[in-house]
């Protein structure tokens, strides 16, 4: 098991509140999240449309309360850093369904903490991960070598429909923040992004009570599938 499941049991046991209470005006000043963090989180919690569409994204946006709990949660920050893992600051500002985190890393790179032992840098910033998150699908669903191997592959993916309640909230966010649809662009962004040095790397602890962390791309590949990727687009 690694030591990053224990995130997951944290959030499951009451970490998070599942619903979080809507008051207008929602800000994060009091977090210590990057500021162009705490725009995006601000503009989607309080635009419920949006903030629903997130949601059904799997990128679940709390209130700053959720936030700040989990800020002054030391077991938790423990687990989460700084440690070995190449990154001095992460801190988290969403979750998925399964209680798994999105968090920013050294205040720039956007990762992904799994609930199975799986973690890795997902966008080399906040826009990016936004841009992503607004084409209206699951962002792990790029995570596959079988899509990503070829960028004919990655057009017959993103080409597939989504939910078009979805798609229809995510135009305007689009649109305002001049994100691109371009297939090019974006099979060279989320490339880019999973292969992000150093990589987000949890290895065991010298006691043997946990067991390295995996590849967002695969189990126990040893990171080979995101050196793979790196040649694609040089």
């Amino acid at each position: 098991m690694s030591h990053i499941n224990d995130i997951a049991g944290k959030m499951r046991q009451g970490a998070c509140p599942p619903v979080s209470k809507r008051r207008e005006n929602m800000t994060y000043s009091k977090t210590d999240l990057p500021e162009k963090v705490q725009m995006y989180l601000e503009e989607i919690f309080n635009d419920e449309d949006l903030l629903d569409a997130f949601f059904n994204c799997d990128i679940e946006i709390y209130d700053e309360d959720w936030i700040l709990d989990l800020d002054m949660d030391e077991e938790l920050q423990d687990l989460m850093g700084p440690s070995d893992c190449g990154y001095e600051s992460i801190k988290a500002f969403a979750r998925d369904g399964s209680g798994a985190l999105w968090v920013v890393l050294n205040d720039e790179y956007i990762g992904y903490i799994g609930t199975e032992g799986e973690c890795g840098i997902v966008a080399r910033n906040i826009d990016e991960f936004m841009n992503m998150a607004a084409l209206g699908r699951y962002v792990c669903e790029y995570w596959d070598m079988d899509i990503l191997q070829s960028e004919d592959d990655f057009a017959e993916k993103l080409a597939e429909p989504v939910e078009d309640e979805n798609d229809k909230k995510f135009v305007h966010f689009i649109e305002k923040h001049g994100f691109t649809t371009d297939t090019h662009e974006l099979y060279e962004m989320i490339i880019k992004g999973l292969t992000v040095e150093p990589a987000l790397f949890f290895p065991a602890t010298e006691d043997g009570e946990y067991c390295d962390s995996n590849s967002l791309l695969g189990f126990e590949d040893d990171q080979e599938s995101l050196e793979e990727l790196k040649k694609l687009i040089k």
